[in-house]
């Protein structure tokens, strides 16, 4: 009799507790999930929005962006003929610099001061985070509204063959972008609905975010007080100006990522076909998009820029020494350019390749930011200044002809 009792209070307790954890935590949770999709458009106005043909885009006039959410001004869609312009698409080289340093507003004083202010317009088209398909299709909706005379497409040689998966949609869910398959998206009220929660997703990437600033902080302040000594050396001014911008990222994660786009170049795989499927809708996407402005008149020139490793041998050195299980002669460092520039050759698309000119800049000043893949000050005006010169002589022949 007193066994039963016991096992009847027993029992009690289990489903008291039971029912406290689902009123307590779990229709709680349930409850932050489910405003968490229903409040997304009022809570979340960070940089990026979902966006049903793209994933997703930049908030519009945030952080002084334009209409489209580029990092540029408005120009009027109706363009002055009298005037050339260009459009220059790519990822977040566009960002690098903010508004005025990037290598497209510097690009554009370039021809003020040549031509005269304003007669040539460049106007900034990319987001972060995107590859060459993805930017086909940003510039099917937003870009070709600007009515150009000259599309160039910027191709990162570090992760747009890499990252162009076909299947891929990059989304942006509270904030976050996730990556899904293109075929399992489901749309219910015109907002993405993921199989994840939205909370841990959220919590995880705060937390990761704090991890890595924590970490970027140790090595900075490591840096700092090496870098007090290194000033006394005039020869060490190079390195002093690189640190006046901390990295983004910690050391160890800086050469994480670089590690990932260097295997691309793994020359057993490249030979094994185990890249055919990303270089290939990265060719077709190009082929589409040069189809398209063919369609419309408008010239196309694709820039390639190289990745801090093809141009510092010091990061590169770095790379090496850190991961055992790399071997220098088992990569084609330059893969990137020879893949892409010999297809561009076959398919008459004029191309400009600008490792050989980062590589001679990079011995003498640093061209890219610390531990932060992109160009600080002086790699965007190299951008600029190589641009220029190519494009010069065509836009001569445009403003003689008019």
């Amino acid at each position: 009799m007193l066994s039963k009792y016991l096992k009847f209070i027993n029992s009690k307790k289990i489903n008291t507790f039971l029912l406290l954890t689902f009123t307590w935590i779990i229709i709680p949770l349930l409850l932050v999930e489910i405003l968490m999709i229903v409040f997304e458009p009022y809570l979340f106005k960070g940089l990026y929005q979902y966006d049903p043909d793209l994933g997703f885009r930049v908030r519009p006039y945030i952080n002084g962006n334009n209409r489209f959410g580029f990092n540029d001004r408005d120009y009027p869609l109706e363009k002055n003929q009298n005037k050339f312009r260009l459009l220059v698409v790519s990822d977040s080289f566009n960002w690098a610099g903010g508004k005025e340093g990037n290598y497209t507003a510097l690009l554009e004083k370039k021809f003020d001061n040549y031509y005269g202010k304003s007669q040539v317009e460049v106007i900034n088209v990319g987001y972060p985070g995107t590859h060459t398909g993805e930017q086909l299709a940003m510039l099917k909706k937003y870009g070709l509204q600007y009515n150009p005379d000259l599309v160039i497409l910027g191709f990162f040689a570090g992760n747009d063959f890499r990252d162009a998966d076909p299947e891929r949609k990059r989304i942006i869910v509270n904030g976050i972008y996730i990556d899904i398959d293109k075929k399992d998206e489901l749309i219910l009220f015109g907002y993405p609905i993921i199989g994840k929660s939205r909370l841990l997703m959220f919590l995880q990437q705060k937390y990761k975010v704090y991890q890595e600033l924590q970490k970027a902080k140790q090595d900075s302040a490591k840096m700092l007080s090496s870098s007090l000594v290194a000033s006394l050396n005039l020869a060490s001014a190079p390195i002093v100006e690189r640190e006046k911008s901390p990295g983004i990222l910690s050391k160890k994660a800086f050469l994480r990522v670089e590690k990932s786009r260097l295997k691309f170049c793994k020359i057993k795989d490249l030979l094994e076909g185990k890249r055919d499927k990303n270089i290939n809708y990265i060719f077709q996407s190009i082929l589409d998009m040069q189809k398209l402005l063919k369609s419309r008149n408008i010239e196309f020139v694709v820039a390639i820029y190289p990745d801090e490793y093809q141009v510092n041998d010091e990061l590169l050195n770095e790379i090496f020494a850190e991961y055992d299980d790399l071997k220098r002669e088992s990569y084609n460092l330059t893969c990137q350019q020879e893949i892409l520039s010999k297809f561009l050759a076959a398919n008459n698309i004029p191309y400009i390749d600008m490792l050989d000119r980062f590589k001679i800049e990079q011995n003498n000043h640093p061209l890219y930011l610390l531990r932060e893949p992109h160009w600080n000050r002086a790699g965007n005006l190299l951008a600029a200044d190589i641009l220029f010169d190519y494009l010069v002589k065509d836009i001569d022949e445009f403003f003689g002809d008019n």
